[in-house]
């Protein structure tokens, strides 16, 4: 894609033995599984992609099915006594002015769930996922959550008061230093020259690695940031870390480098079914982004950077978050035993899908665009939102009846199909092929056409961008109604 600038009994025995010494795992990983599910990210630099953005794709999935929108947040004043309250009972001090930014978030207050979304600076939080049950139990004794600390809630907070990735890093890190962390995450935030993926690992720690411009780097539900030096320019980390991580038995400084992953997770052990899921989906998606790498579905550790021998394409990523293991022995529907209980990299949990794209040299009005896919992203497609529409389409946004939401109908489209994948799958994800490929087509003449106008009317420019995110996204909601008309028209 070409953009404007180039852009058993015995178990059941077993496990009663182990309930007292696992019961705060247990309960963790409940918790996790309740909100955010095993969702997936990619994350690519500039060097790698086809038009030079900085692309973050991300399937967030849900156990508990809530109503997603679109929501813009206006740039916003505030008087110096202000705080923000979480619904943990956390306060912060508010600062002096809000940054204007895009949301795609659901009908709960985004300090509650959170929220992917780009600020009038084109500073994204691109996704995140859950790593709680992947926390290794030495270093979920000795470094506890804290019960009233930083959520999943203060990315959209950040996002309103960072001007690049790096400060939000640095920013949220203060955060985590100052109050705590409630809970284990892995988080992708970029901006239009650079991307980066942080980890938290219990109350007090955390760390964040630079993703190099040249590279990807794939996530699943499981802690992946290697060996870190705290001193490096593109590492951030919590104060003391390395100290602590010696000083409680997580690594042996005099018999090895400090491997973050190593010292806080599981190892990628096979002794639970989401860490079996979480491999095969980085070895899928890592085969199919580099293939000449041989990565194996069973192997005990994987890279951390991965570098296509081929551009990343916008078309490819959406690819993968479709992707269901299609011609391996692991695909979700066919017949082969190995198939049972499998979740790909697209399950039926999958909410919403987003791939946020920021291209440098283009104003955020033009070059930020928040790509969404409501629902499953076998059955919705991806509707291109610009940060610089004046308004979110009003069935994408919150203020309508949830019968008339868009998502309404992405999610029932979803439904559907799941209750006998394979009635649909000469349907889905084909349905949208042909929509896809004229809407990136089609963004090469929204850049050019707002970019000539942005020059001399910025209001125009707005006004130009808005009339086209509004012709697709409604065109995407007629051909989604259409199909679920067909779909669930009665049997005669």
């Amino acid at each position: 894609m070409k953009r404007f600038i180039k852009f058993t009994l015995f178990s059941l025995f077993f496990s009663a033995l182990l309930w007292p010494l696992a019961e705060n795992q247990l309960h963790a990983q409940s918790s996790s599984e309740q909100g955010d599910a095993e969702s997936f990210m990619i994350i690519a630099g500039t060097n790698i992609t086809e038009d030079g953005s900085v692309l973050v794709a991300h399937n967030h999935e849900q156990d508990d099915k809530e109503t997603y929108h679109l929501q813009q947040h206006p740039r916003t004043p505030h008087d110096s006594g202000e705080v923000v309250t979480f619904p943990n009972g956390l306060e912060i001090k508010q600062t002096n002015i809000t940054a204007g930014w895009l949301g795609l978030e659901n009908d709960k207050d985004y300090k509650a769930s959170g929220a992917v979304g780009i600020n009038e600076h084109q500073v994204a939080v691109g996704g995140w996922v859950s790593l709680e049950s992947d926390l290794n139990e030495k270093a979920r004794q000795a470094n506890p959550f804290t019960k009233n600390g930083i959520t999943v809630g203060m990315l959209p907070v950040v996002l309103q008061r960072a001007r690049s990735a790096r400060e939000f890093v640095s920013m949220l890190g203060d955060f985590y230093n100052r109050y705590g962390i409630a809970s284990g995450l892995g988080i992708a935030v970029a901006d239009k020259k650079e991307a980066w993926y942080i980890e938290t690992a219990g109350g007090r720690h955390w760390a964040a690695t630079r993703i190099p411009p040249d590279a990807c780097w794939v996530q699943s539900g499981n802690y992946r940031i290697g060996h870190i030096d705290p001193d490096d320019d593109e590492v951030m980390a919590s104060p003391g870390l390395l100290n602590f991580a010696a000083d409680n038995n997580l690594y042996d400084p005099l018999d090895e480098l400090f491997h973050f992953a190593d010292a806080f997770g599981s190892h990628l052990q096979d002794s639970t079914p989401g860490v079996r899921r979480n491999k095969r989906r980085l070895w899928r998606s890592i085969s199919l982004l580099a293939p000449s790498m041989d990565v194996k579905p069973g192997q005990e550790e994987f890279p951390n950077f991965i570098r296509p021998e081929e551009k990343v394409t916008f078309q490819q990523l959406i690819s993968i978050l479709r992707d269901q293991y299609q011609g391996t022995p692991y695909y979700v529907f066919g017949n082969d035993s190995t198939a049972n209980g499998r979740k790909a990299i697209a399950s039926r949990n999958t909410v919403y899908s987003s791939i946020v794209q920021l291209t440098n040299g283009l104003p955020a009005n033009v070059g930020a665009v928040l790509w969404a896919s409501l629902g499953s992203p076998n059955t919705a497609p991806f509707i291109p939102f610009y940060f610089g529409i004046n308004e979110v389409p009003k069935p994408y946004g919150r203020q309508v009846p949830k019968p008339q939401k868009a998502y309404s109908v992405f999610s029932r489209l979803s439904e559907s199909y799941y209750t006998d994948p394979g009635k649909y799958t000469s349907v889905f994800p084909g349905i949208w092929d042909d929509f896809e490929a004229r809407a990136i087509k089609e963004q090469v003449e929204i850049d050019q056409g707002a970019m000539r106008l942005y020059r001399n009317a910025t209001r125009m420019a707005k006004h130009f961008i808005t009339v086209n995110v509004e012709g697709l996204s409604q065109q995407a909601l007629d051909m989604a109604e259409k199909q679920l008309e067909e779909m669930e028209k009665p049997e005669e």
